[in-house]
This record gives structure tokens, C-alpha cells and sequence, in this order.
């Protein structure tokens, strides 16, 4: 995995913010007790908002303020945990790293730990009259009054981490986040207009020059989790070879197997195809899961899985698999707006890489298969899934995405009538084909 790769797993955890917020608060609270050795405060300086006291009742104000700190951080850590547990089994467990990575929990975390941390510092600063010590009694006013500033943070924090986690655990807003992601990628890799630069991606039906071929096997096995295309076209700018890709973020590698082709004009030397293959391998990240940072279909799976793990007997609650539908079906017709996917990578206007992309078609057949074994037992669940093909044949500009919408809503038909439900459910769902897939009235 590449060190890019691993900065964002490092990003996604529970480790960045709290170690930014603890190395924040170490470094505050030697600043402010510094500055409460360069600045001495006696009694005529307590006032409404900022208060004087001796070196125990300093020591207990920090104590008290670090433990119950440390307890209500145990207490929101295990929260998380439970959250993050009932999530795995109820929602998928892909879906556990994106209670990791959001950044509302990780605040809370980092502000907990941190003040807790910052408390200690500042206690051990804290001498009495009565210490063995030869600048006698000192007490850090400014740094324990902050104290008391990081103490109303934590208490503003639990009540934002206690509505937080109770609207985050709700299936409207996991697939609302997921769609948020799912829509961002689909703009990066269907519609997103790349700046007037040297290095661009868009989609060409050209193809780079095959006189001389070279390939370039996997090293390892794994997930391909990142492919650095633009990286990879501007290295081939002074070269005279092109590199055609085989592989897409999510597909599964093992050693040995073909990941792309290095195709060039003339004949190149041995060293020149070690350099090429050897950039090409860097250049594509393989790490041991899939990840979201470019891989659609993944994203899309996880809508997809919300809909189909509510139709569990365990748990039977079609309404899930209904908003699941309307979270997908814009991605899908968002897709299925642009005539294709990017598939090409130009350097000063010139053909440098060329790659397979996961087209709107793709997509849409996915979304179909993986939905419609489950749906078939629940009308409502077939209604909605006649909806969202219905939309992307109206809405659709992609006429492969388009024919595959029409044709599984023709199958899902035809599945549906298949399984012999009752006349009243049959006439629901054919009405609903009507309405939808023929007449393109929502």
C-alpha cells in the first residue's frame, strides 16, 4: 500500500485527531505555564471570569476535572464500540468505517483524552509551602482557569456526541452519507470537468500504438485500492510508450496476473520496460480490503447491502430497501446522464494512458442482480425497483445504461409473475411497470 494510502487509512482512524488535540493540549499547557512563571497573580486579580486559589484547591479543581473526564471518555468509547458493533451486524460491516472515520466521533474522542491530558500536565507543575522545593509555593491561575474552559468544552461535546450518535445509527443518514460519496466519485469519474492543465482525463475512442506490446504482471495479491493515473501519464511524458490498464479500484489481484500493457511505436529496451512496469506497479496501490477513495462499485454495494440486509428474516423491514432505492437511483441516473465514462488520460494532448472504467451500464446491471433475488417477495420492494428503472430510462442519456434499465424491469416482470403471487399484488406490480417503465409517470 502506498504511503498516500496509508496517510488516509491514518486519516479514517481513531488515531489523527485525538493525537493532534493531545499534542495540541501538551503544548498549551506548557505555554500557559510559562507564562504564569513570567506573569505572578495574586488576589486582586480574581474577578467574575477568572479566579485565584491555593495549590490544593488548585490540584483538586484539575483532579476532579481529569477523572470524571477519563470516566465520561470510557463511557462515550464504549458507546461508539456498541454503535460500531450493532452497525456491523445490522448494516453491513463495510459500513464500520464510516463510523471510524467520521469526524464528529473522533472530536470527541481527541476532546476528552486531551483535556485529560492537559489536567496532568498542569497538576504536576503545581508546588505548596510545604514542598522540599527552593522556589517555594507556585500555582499556574492562568493554566488552571483554562481548566475550567476545557471542562464546559467536554460538556458541550457529550451533548453533541449523545445527538450524534443517536442520528447517526438511523438508515436514513448512513445512506445518505454513502450517497454523498457515491455522487462525488460518479461526478470525478463521469462528469467532472478537469481544469485547463497539461494533464487531463477524459474519454477517447483513440487507442495508444500497439507496434510493440509489453506486459506487466501483479507482484502481490490484493484489492486494488488507488490507480494514479495522472501520476502515471505525466512520468510517460518524455516517453515515447503509452500504458493501457486492465484493472479497476476493487478488483481482486493475485501474482502473476496481467494488470496492463505497455504499448509503444518502436521497439523498447530491456531497462526501458523495467521502468515502466516498475512505475506502473507503484502507481497502482494494492492493499488488503476495498476502500472507498475511488472504487464505485463499492460505494454502491453499500447501499445496495442497507436494502438487501433489511430484507433479512431477522429483520424484514422493506422500508429500508425502499430508501436504499431512492439513495441509489440518483447515482444511478446521475451515471447514466453522461454518454461515458472517462477512460483516457492526455499529456500535452497526447494519448498516455489508457483504462477501463466502470461504465453506467455496469452500475446498473449491479444494482439490479444484487437487489432483485431479495425483492421478489415483497411487491413494494418490486414497485420500487420498477421506479428506479424507470427514472434512469427517462432521465438517462447513456443508451447502454438505458437498454440494461429497461430490460430489468422487463425480467423483473417477468420474475414476478414467476413466483404466482395473488391477482390483487400482480395487478399492483404490473400497473406499477406500466406507469413507470412504459409511461414515465412518477
Amino acid at each position: 500500500m502506498h504511503l498516500l494510502d496509508r496517510l488516509r487509512t491514518f486519516r479514517d482512524s481513531f488515531v489523527m485527531i485525538p493525537a493532534l488535540f493531545i499534542t495540541t493540549a501538551i503544548v498549551l499547557s506548557f505555554a500557559l505555564v510559562a507564562l504564569d512563571r513570567s506573569v505572578a497573580y495574586g488576589p486582586e486579580a480574581t474577578s467574575v471570569f477568572f479566579f485565584t486559589v491555593g495549590p490544593e484547591g488548585a490540584r483538586g479543581i484539575l483532579s476532579a476535572i481529569a477523572s470524571t473526564v477519563l470516566s465520561v471518555a470510557t463511557m462515550a468509547f464504549s458507546i461508539t464500540i456498541s454503535v460500531m458493533s450493532t452497525a456491523s451486524s445490522s448494516f453491513g460491516p463495510r459500513l464500520v468505517r464510516n463510523f471510524m472515520s467520521d469526524r464528529g466521533n473522533q472530536i470527541v474522542l481527541g476532546t476528552f483524552t486531551s483535556t485529560f491530558l492537559y489536567c496532568l500536565m498542569v497538576m504536576r507543575t503545581i508546588q505548596s509551602d510545604d514542598t522540599d522545593v527552593p522556589q517555594g509555593s507556585f500555582v499556574p491561575h492562568l493554566a488552571v482557569n483554562f481548566s475550567m474552559v476545557l471542562a464546559l468544552a467536554c460538556v458541550a461535546v457529550l451533548i453533541y456526541f449523545i445527538n450524534h450518535i443517536a442520528s447517526g445509527i438511523q438508515v436514513s443518514t448512513i445512506a445518505t452519507t454513502v450517497q454523498q460519496k457515491y455522487l462525488k466519485l460518479i461526478e470525478k469519474r463521469f462528469h467532472a470537468e478537469e481544469a485547463a492543465s497539461e494533464v487531463f482525463e477524459s474519454y477517447s475512442d483513440n487507442h495508444l500504438p500497439d507496434a510493440f506490446t509489453y506486459q506487466v504482471h501483479a507482484e502481490t495479491n490484493g484489492y486494488v485500492v488507488d490507480i494514479e493515473r495522472l501520476t502515471l501519464g505525466k512520468k510517460l511524458a518524455k516517453s515515447i510508450a503509452g500504458v493501457h490498464i486492465f484493472v479497476c479500484p476493487g478488483d481482486h489481484l493475485v501474482k502473476g496476473q496481467l494488470i496492463a500493457t505497455i504499448q509503444a511505436p518502436r521497439e523498447l529496451d530491456d531497462q526501458q520496460v523495467e521502468q515502466i512496469s516498475s512505475t506502473v506497479r507503484q502507481l497502482c496501490s494494492v492493499g488488503e480490503s476495498r476502500t472507498e477513495y475511488d472504487d464505485i462499485r463499492f460505494l454502491q454495494d453499500q447501499i445496495v447491502e442497507l436494502g438487501v440486509r433489511a430484507l433479512s428474516p431477522g429483520t424484514n423491514d422493506p422500508f429500508t430497501l425502499t430508501n436504499s432505492t431512492h439513495e441509489l437511483t440518483v447515482g444511478l441516473i446521475r451515471a447514466a446522464q453522461a454518454e461515458h465514462a472517462k477512460n483516457s488520460v492526455f499529456v500535452g494532448g497526447e494519448l498516455k494512458v489508457r483504462f477501463e472504467p466502470v461504465e453506467a451500464s455496469e452500475l446498473v446491471d449491479s444494482a439490479f442482480d444484487n437487489f432483485r433475488s431479495y425483492a421478489l417477495n415483497h411487491e413494494q420492494c418490486v414497485i420500487d425497483l420498477l421506479n428506479m428503472a424507470g427514472k434512469v430510462i427517462a432521465l438517462g442519456d447513456n443508451e447502454p445504461a438505458v437498454a440494461r434499465a429497461r430490460w430489468h424491469a422487463a425480467v423483473l416482470l417477468e420474475y414476478f409473475r414467476a413466483t404466482k403471487p395473488h391477482d390483487y399484488s400482480l395487478a399492483l406490480v404490473t400497473d406499477a411497470y406500466e406507469r413507470y417503465v412504459v409511461e414515465h409517470r412518477f
